[in-house]
C-alpha cells in the first residue's frame, strides 16, 4: 500500500517531484506522465487528478526538467532517459506493475515504457495520444494544416507567406504555433467552449521549452507497431475537437491495439479533463472496474 503525500525520489541521479493520492485504496497504481513535452503534472492534479484518486491509487510526478522535478543536463533530455526514469521511480515505490496514464505528448512516454517493460504495465490510459503509424504524416507536420482554418483571413495569408519557404516540419509547426498564439480566434483552436478556458492560476509551474525543444520531433516511427504486439487492455480518450492531435490519429490506434476500447468525447478540444470533467473521471472509473 503506497502512503499519501508529497516526496523527492531520486531518479536518473535527478530529484523528482512525486505526490502519491489515494494510495489506500487496493489495486495497481496509475502513473501520471503529463505531456508538453516540458509542462508538469500540476494541470490534470487541479481537473481530474484528485477526483480519480478517489477510487484508485495514483502517482502524480514530473518528469526531468520539469514543473516542480530538478532541472538537469540538457544532454539528458530523451526519450530513453525519461523511461530509465519512471522504471527507477517504480521501484523506489516498491510496486511491481503500474498503470501508465499518458496525457498528450505523456502518451509517448507511456507507450515506449509499456514497450520496454511490458512486465511491469498492468493497462494503459492514453489521453489524446499522438502515436501514429510509420505511414502517416506525424502530428508536426499536420500543425500548420491544423492552426489555418481557425484564423482570419489575413491572418491565414500572412501564415501562408511564412511557410512558403520553410521545408521543415519543425520550423513550420513553431510558426503556425505562433500565428495561432497571436490570433484573435486562439481560443477556438485550445478549446471546444471558451466558458471552459480555467482562470489564471498562479502556482502552475512554467514550462520547460529546452526540454520540449529537444524532444519535438524525436518520436519513434514505428511505436505504434511495437505496442501493437502487446496485449494490454488500453483506454484511449480522443476529443472530435481536438486541433493538437486530431481525432483520426487516437481512432486508428485503437483499432490496431489488440485490447484497446475508445472513448469519445464530443464536446472538447485538447484538454478533454477541463472540458468533460465529470465524463472523464466516470470514464477512467469503468475502465479500472471500481
Amino acid at each position: 500500500m503506497l502512503s499519501d503525500g508529497v516526496r523527492t525520489i531520486s531518479a536518473g541521479g535527478v530529484d523528482h517531484w512525486v505526490r502519491i493520492a489515494g494510495g489506500s485504496h487496493d489495486g495497481v497504481p496509475l502513473v501520471l506522465m503529463h505531456g508538453g513535452p516540458g509542462e508538469s503534472s500540476y494541470s490534470i492534479e487541479q481537473s481530474v487528478g484528485d477526483a480519480v484518486a478517489e477510487f484508485a491509487p495514483v502517482v502524480f510526478y514530473d518528469q526531468r526538467g520539469c514543473g516542480r522535478t530538478a532541472r538537469s543536463d540538457p544532454s539528458t533530455y530523451t526519450m530513453p532517459q525519461l523511461v530509465a526514469d519512471l522504471d527507477e521511480l517504480r521501484t523506489a515505490l516498491g510496486v511491481e506493475r503500474i498503470a501508465p496514464w499518458g496525457v498528450s505528448y505523456g502518451c509517448l512516454l507511456a507507450a515506449e515504457y509499456a514497450v520496454a517493460h511490458s512486465n511491469h504495465v498492468d493497462r494503459l490510459i492514453l489521453h489524446a495520444p499522438p502515436i501514429t503509424d510509420p505511414l502517416h504524416p506525424g502530428v508536426w507536420t499536420m500543425r500548420p494544416a491544423a492552426v489555418d482554418p481557425i484564423l482570419t483571413p489575413a491572418e491565414r495569408t500572412a501564415l501562408r507567406a511564412q511557410l512558403e519557404p520553410l521545408t521543415d516540419p519543425i520550423e513550420r509547426t513553431v510558426a503556425a504555433i505562433g500565428a495561432i498564439a497571436q490570433s484573435e480566434n486562439a481560443v477556438d483552436f485550445f478549446y471546444y467552449d471558451p466558458a471552459n478556458i480555467p482562470a489564471d492560476d498562479p502556482e502552475s509551474p512554467e514550462s520547460n521549452m529546452e526540454l520540449a525543444l529537444a524532444l519535438v520531433g524525436t518520436e519513434r516511427p514505428t511505436l505504434a507497431d511495437d505496442l501493437a504486439t502487446l496485449d494490454i487492455p488500453t483506454l484511449v480518450l480522443a476529443a472530435l475537437w481536438d486541433r493538437h492531435v486530431g481525432f483520426d490519429i487516437p481512432r486508428d490506434l485503437t483499432t490496431r491495439l489488440p485490447q484497446a476500447t475508445l472513448e469519445i468525447f464530443d464536446k472538447s478540444g485538447h484538454s478533454i479533463d477541463q472540458e468533460e470533467p465529470t465524463k472523464y473521471v466516470e470514464s477512467i472509473r469503468k475502465f479500472l472496474g471500481r
